[in-house]
């Protein structure tokens, strides 16, 4: 846990042992936060005296490594409460008022720079999503802690009694399907994926009288040391039963197949026989093979299932 926070060099032990230990579960300042909220900063004298120190496990912990006196500075970032803390040796005495009004004018700084940084992020996000909905692909991106960010109009129309987002959380309806997208996005958002680059697992999400959805989710590049970021993770969500309306116009740039050779093509990737195209286009059967036989060179397939696999996997609506 212990690289999913920015530590200087001087307090690695301490904060090795603190993890270690599950100190962090048991922080006596944290009991105190309401403090820092309304202040902005506290200094340790705010909330602990001698008989904290003298009795306390925690700071017991904490004197093994000569270490007492703190300065936490508390500063937003959305609706995260970010923190920074100063740590002095139990010779160094306790930070002063006037050391505390310092940090709390270096506080006022940092505020700005979380929302600058926020919204530079929030701006990155919103281009990914807008990139997603030009290649007709439903997203959804969500925060450190599984939080709902950003939706794209593709994805709302995906949203429905099968699918919904509840009090900013992505909610399956079935509770087995809620579960399992529970886990996976925990784990992907976990600090075993901090440097997974992995091939985003597949996870499907029923649907009543209905094919179910394919989920696809995946970390955003970077770590939990992004403490500034909008979204951490995200998820594109495809529907099966999507007819994708598909454009001649595609292939004829792709390929450089004719009008004719491209909508030839495209009846054949629907399955269509090469008898029953002639047929509907009221051509020659040989017309249509010739044009086959074109298609089939300038894409670089030989056999109709070949051509298919190929033209699956082209967006073309």
């Amino acid at each position: 846990m212990l690289n999913t926070f920015i530590v200087t060099e001087s307090l690695i032990p301490a904060m090795e042992n603190y993890f270690a230990e599950e100190w962090y579960k048991q922080d006596f300042r944290r009991l105190n936060v309401p403090i820092m909220r309304r202040a902005g900063v506290m200094v340790e004298q705010d909330f602990a005296g001698e008989d904290e120190f003298k009795t306390l496990d925690f700071y017991q912990s904490q004197e093994r490594f000569g270490l007492r006196w703190s300065a936490i500075v508390g500063f937003s970032s959305g609706d995260d409460l970010l923190a920074f803390a100063l740590q002095r040796r139990i010779k160094d005495g306790p930070y002063s008022r006037e050391e505390a009004r310092n940090l709390y004018r270096i506080r006022q700084k940092l505020m700005i720079t979380a929302r600058i940084m926020r919204d530079i992020s929030a701006s990155e996000v919103k281009g990914m999503a807008a990139a997603f909905e030009m290649a007709n692909v439903a997203c959804v991106f969500f925060d450190r802690m599984g939080h709902v960010t950003t939706v794209n109009e593709k994805m709302r129309r995906l949203l429905g009694p099968d699918l919904q987002i509840t009090q900013g959380q992505m909610r399956p309806v079935r509770k087995d399907d809620a579960n399992a997208f529970d886990r996976q996005l925990k784990a992907i958002l976990g600090e075993e994926n901090l440097l997974t680059m992995a091939e985003p697992d597949i996870l499907l999400l029923s649907r009543k009288g209905r094919r179910p959805l394919i989920v696809r989710m995946q970390r955003l590049d970077g770590d939990m040391q992004d403490i500034f970021c909008h979204s951490c993770a995200f998820a594109t969500i495809e529907d099966p039963e999507e007819k994708v309306h598909q454009r001649p116009a595609t292939l004829t740039k792709l390929f450089g197949l004719t009008r004719a050779e491209a909508e030839i093509a495209l009846m054949l990737a629907q399955g269509m026989t090469l008898h029953d195209i002639a047929a509907q286009r009221t051509v020659s059967y040989q017309t249509a093979r010739a044009h086959l036989k074109s298609i089939y060179r300038k894409t670089d397939t030989n056999r109709q299932p070949e051509l298919s696999l190929l033209l699956a996997g082209i967006r073309m609506g």
